[in-house]
């Protein structure tokens, strides 16, 4: 037989189980397996730690640091899980098939009409300006119009401007060209931003205990889009001319729209916490400031290489389809890595400690691509891909915890646990990744111009590892002192619902 052991009651005295004894179900199942294998319960009597507020400084302690969610496995997803995580892949897919797709001969097309290459490339970057404008705005109508809707209305505005854009070798005259060229990538990225939005809350509704393993599923379908968007779009270009690649994937995205409206299930926005969420409140908090400079880093370090890289590597003597492969590898390894550091991120509570270490990694691999004057190395295609599969493998570690650390430091801070909080932090991040992809290439490409690549990249891996230092300043410092304010709750809420008020899971928290 065991010894005895002391339980604490909710009306704050102890009680004992003895050997035959029943179990006081009072305190939450979560703090008895937590409190009874760490010795800090141990260092004073039971009595003298709840006096003197120890005990639940102790407890709120072990919740932040031990907690370990559900393990991320996929085949214990339900059949509308499954049809859902599809749907939001695919999405993701077909929208970042639709940012790259023209890239084999847009430029060209545009230039038989009189656009020059630095407008055409405006073109192109001109995507990323429009979602990091527009996301913060979905965020914030998200719960009015309701994530289902800004979902499917997203993907029918995106597709119907493939579509159209298909249409603009019709237009001869050089200003109309260029300034529908413009509105069509405008009407196409608010698409684009509003259901990818929507696509975070399905991911934290949906799959509460799986969030960053998704999301890294998700990454995997948006890296696999931007690497096979321009195979695609060249192979449908010398079949069917300008127009196929865009009739394809717009028409495509509309069919979709029906079955996609009959087979996810809506979003109930359920609420627990004391404060509703708002931009200015969630910017307040300091933790996610820091956070989302990490995500503008990490997706810096990401979209620099696009102007940059190509010409680096020419002067390598290597031809188009060498350098193809070189980005493709590039592409695989943050897709095939996004997932696996997804799946990690669900089980490990210490997200800071990821992000550090992935800006770090960058930092090495960014040293390595040039190589850097401060290695005194000479330039080498074998540490030009090494570098390259740092970079893909960090730039990875570094983004997949950081949507669930935020939504995690808004639920500390007391914003409610509801469709509204979801979105806003859907509209933060979204924005976050969009900064740093519309700011990368223009940085990389002015600092690679006036002063080389291999200054470029070490400005780049400076960046990162200043923005590691100052997270792990910051973040150490929050974990040596952590909340003493503690509200204890369990609730059970329904997670979806389909258009039947048919309910699938739920969540169970104890706080």
């Amino acid at each position: 037989m065991s010894p005895a052991q002391p339980h604490l009651s909710s009306g704050g005295n102890l009680k004992h189980k003895d050997d035959k004894g029943s179990r006081n179900t009072s305190l939450p199942r979560r703090m008895r397996s937590k409190s009874e294998s760490n010795s800090v319960f141990m260092q004073n009597s039971l009595t003298e730690q709840c006096a003197n507020g120890e005990l639940f400084r102790s407890r709120d302690r072990l919740l932040r640091t031990q907690r370990h969610p559900k393990p991320s496995v996929l085949c214990k997803f339900t059949k509308e899980q499954i049809f859902v995580l599809f749907t939001l892949s695919l999405a993701e897919f077909i929208s970042f098939c639709s940012m790259s797709v023209m890239a084999p001969f847009f430029p060209k097309e545009a230039a038989l009409k009189g656009m020059s290459t630095s407008v055409s490339g405006f073109v192109f970057s001109f995507y990323a300006l429009v979602v990091f404008a527009t996301s913060p705005i979905f965020g914030k109508i998200l719960p009015a119009v309701g994530a289902k809707f800004l979902f499917m209305s997203g993907m029918f505005l995106a597709g119907g401007c493939n579509i159209l854009f298909g249409l603009l070798p019709y237009i001869h005259n050089y200003t109309v060209f260029t300034i529908f060229c413009f509105l069509i990538r405008t009407l196409e990225a608010v698409g684009a931003s509003a259901y990818s939005t929507a696509s975070f809350v399905f991911v934290v509704e949906i799959f509460p205990d799986n969030i960053s393993a998704v999301l890294g599923i998700l990454e995997t379908a948006m890296g696999l889009g931007m690497s096979a968007g321009p195979a695609i779009g060249g192979m449908l270009y010398a079949v069917g001319g300008f127009g196929l690649p865009f009739y394809s994937l717009g028409f495509l995205m509309v069919l979709l729209i029906p079955t996609n409206w009959n087979m996810i299930p809506s979003i109930n926005g359920s609420s627990k916490g004391t404060h509703h969420a708002s931009f200015g409140k969630l910017f307040k908090i300091p933790a996610v400031s820091i956070i989302g400079s990490i995500i503008v880093v990490a997706s810096n370090t990401w979209s620099f290489l696009d102007p940059t890289l190509e010409p680096h590597l020419s002067r390598l003597n290597l031809s188009s389809y060498h350098i193809g492969l070189i980005f493709l590898l590039f592409a695989a390894l943050y897709g095939i890595f996004s997932p696996l550091w997804g799946w990690a991120a669900d089980r490990l509570d210490n997200h800071w400690s990821m992000m550090v270490i992935g800006l770090l990694l960058s930092a090495v691999g960014l040293l390595m691509l040039g190589p850097s004057p401060l290695l005194e190395m000479q330039t080498s295609l074998l540490m030009d891909i090494l570098g390259l599969c740092i970079i893909g493998i960090s730039v990875a570690l570094t983004l997949m915890p950081t949507f669930k650390a935020i939504l995690k430091c808004a639920e500390e801070n007391g914003l409610r646990r509801e469709l509204t909080t979801y979105s806003i932090v859907a509209g933060v991040w979204s924005c976050m990744y969009s900064l740093g992809d519309m700011t990368g290439p223009a940085l990389g490409g002015v600092l690679s111009e006036y002063f080389g690549f291999p200054v470029c990249t070490t400005v780049m891996a400076i960046l990162s590892i200043a923005t590691a230092l100052v997270a792990t300043m910051f973040f150490t410092s929050r974990c040596s002192h952590p909340t003493e304010d503690y509200e204890e709750e369990e609730t059970n809420f329904p997670l979806m619902s389909d258009s039947k008020g048919e309910r699938y899971g739920g969540i169970t928290e104890t706080y």
